[in-house]
């Protein structure tokens, strides 16, 4: 998600030169915080590097060096680069980075460094847990720079940062968003600040699509780049959303089921999300079923805009908005219409496309994102709670009384008897993708492996990022010697929950059954240090 807030605050009037001098230095602090407002980096650190040569010791000058350093992610040179200043020095501005500043460094102090396999990512990540992700990320974020860069035709020239944060109170304290925001909306990332950020899947009970998510991420910043920032928030969105599966698949505007049935019902109720309700961040909707429809629409606006002009009319449609043009007429413009019109056409496609809405799918948004927390410190009490995670977004009561059950049953290791329980949840809500999640799950434990295959091989058709049904389908698989596709599944289910043990575990085994020794190894390690 990109952030709405703008970091670099420019300051218009420093105050009245007694020189020429001052005036020059007036001047050029104020081009090169524009500069670093619209992401033109390397323009800025060239201007910024002849002010600390000119004149060192100003406010403005130690300000915008304290800028570049907190870009760099050298936080505590950003300190030492304001010591002496007063808050309310540059408007108040000195203040805010201070702030900030602190906040971050608390929450990314001791990072480890993980540069990627093509020198063009630093994966940042604290030290245990998150190591097994770091290299996967830098895989999955230089596979992004091929296709986003040939998409964009822009590739970025310095090394781009990723930090993977601890907890959604992390996300809080390196950006504008509240731990509200985060947890209302399901926000699990940023690109802000020149760099990317993002919440470890660790944090959430079921994981998060993080692959795509990165990529996401990054195609926000290669458009921030290449637009000087520029592009509106619907716009940013829509491309961040189009684009975010290209490092593993070609582009396409066909609508995942979920999508889909969000789309189906707003348009069958008349109750889309307007373009300019989601500024100025979607962090800032009231809830993630709406963040969900809003990434709904912008994907399938930028979608049919593809579908008729290509890369090349994105392309132009960022550079025409680069210029100036506002991006409601770059998109028109390159569209060779206008907007009121291409609105309505869109529209109407939308409802021509006969759009299905899906019980299931909705289920698959009910449960949504679902972040950990403190609760639960005794062991037993915390089984059963972690368990039943979800069960409260099950919509019969019938049915959310007899999955609470089984989860119970299931977290004492009594699997018999939570399939009955689980099995009459089902039954009391066929449609609903937790419930059979959770008995697919259960069948395995039976070692039935073809039930638990036949349930789990839907709910994956419904959503691709569905990481139980994926995990549920390698095991299986596993266990009945198809290692090719046990492979797949557990590659699926790796794009969202990695630190599911049964998941590095099993690829493990799968890799090393295939001959593939290098990825076994590497699933090997994970498998290890996840297990103890």
């Amino acid at each position: 998600m990109r952030a709405a807030i703008a970091f670099v605050f420019v300051f218009t009037a420093i105050g009245v030169p007694s020189s020429a001098r001052a005036d020059s230095v007036r001047d050029d602090a104020i081009k090169a915080a524009k500069m670093l407002s619209s992401w033109r980096y390397d323009e800025a650190r060239e201007l910024i590097g002849s002010l600390a040569k000119r004149a060192p010791k100003k406010a403005e000058t130690r300000y915008l060096r304290g800028e570049l350093e907190f870009i760099d992610g050298n936080y505590d040179r950003v300190l030492e680069l304001l010591d002496g200043l007063g808050d309310d020095a540059i408007y108040g501005n000195v203040g805010s980075l201070r702030s900030l500043t602190v906040t971050t460094g608390s929450a990314t102090r001791g990072f480890a460094n993980y540069e990627s396999s093509g020198g063009h990512f630093i994966v940042q990540y604290a030290p245990g847990p998150d190591e097994v992700i770091a290299e996967l990320a830098g895989e999955v974020l230089e596979k992004a720079y091929a296709e986003i860069g040939k998409d964009f035709d822009f590739y970025p020239k310095e090394k781009v940062r990723l930090e993977i944060l601890g907890a959604p109170s992390d996300l809080a304290k390196v950006s504008t968003l509240t731990e509200k925001d985060i947890e209302t909306t399901g926000t699990i990332a940023l690109c802000k600040y020149g760099k990317l950020m993002v919440v470890s899947p660790r944090a959430t009970y079921f994981g998060y699509p993080w692959m795509d998510t990165l990529v996401h991420e990054y195609v926000h910043y290669v458009v921030s780049r290449k637009s000087h920032d520029k592009v509106p928030v619907w716009l940013h969105e829509g491309l961040a959303k189009f684009e975010q599966t290209r490092w593993r698949k070609g582009p396409t505007d066909a609508l995942t089921p979920v999508d889909e049935s969000l789309l189906a019902t707003a348009v069958r109720s008349a109750r889309l999300i307007s373009f300019d309700d989601m500024h100025p961040s979607m962090a800032k909707l009231p809830s993630q079923e709406a963040a969900a429809l809003a990434f709904a629409e912008v994907y399938s606006m930028v979608g049919y805009v593809h579908a008729k002009v290509g890369y090349k009319g994105l392309r132009r449609a960022v550079d025409l908005a680069r210029d100036g043009k506002s991006a409601r007429r770059a998109i028109a413009e390159v569209m060779d219409t206008k907007w009121t019109k291409l609105e309505r056409t869109w529209k109407r496609d939308l409802k021509r496309r006969n759009l299905k809405s899906d019980a299931a799918a909705a289920s698959r948004v009910r449960h949504g994102i679902r972040f950990k927390s403190n609760q639960g410190t005794d062991k037993k009490k915390k089984e059963n709670t972690d368990e039943n995670v979800g069960v409260d977004a099950v919509a019969s009561e019938k049915a959310r009384k007899h999955a609470r059950l089984g989860g119970l049953l299931r977290a004492r290791r009594m699997s018999a008897a939570a399939a009955i329980e689980y099995e009459k949840a089902l039954e009391a809500e066929p449609s609903d993708a937790f419930v059979a999640a959770k008995l697919s799950r259960t069948y395995l434990e039976l070692q039935k492996y073809d039930k638990a295959a036949d349930l789990a091989e839907p709910l994956l058709k419904i959503d691709e990022n569905d990481a139980a049904a994926a995990t549920t389908l390698g095991l299986a698989h596993l266990a009945t010697g198809r290692k090719d596709e046990a492979i797949t599944a557990f590659e699926v289910a790796l794009r969202v929950s990695p630190f599911d043990p049964a998941v590095r575990c099993g690829l493990a085994d799968a890799y090393a059954e295939s001959g593939d020794t290098t990825r076994a190894a590497r699933e090997k390690k994970a498998c290890t240090a996840l297990r103890n």
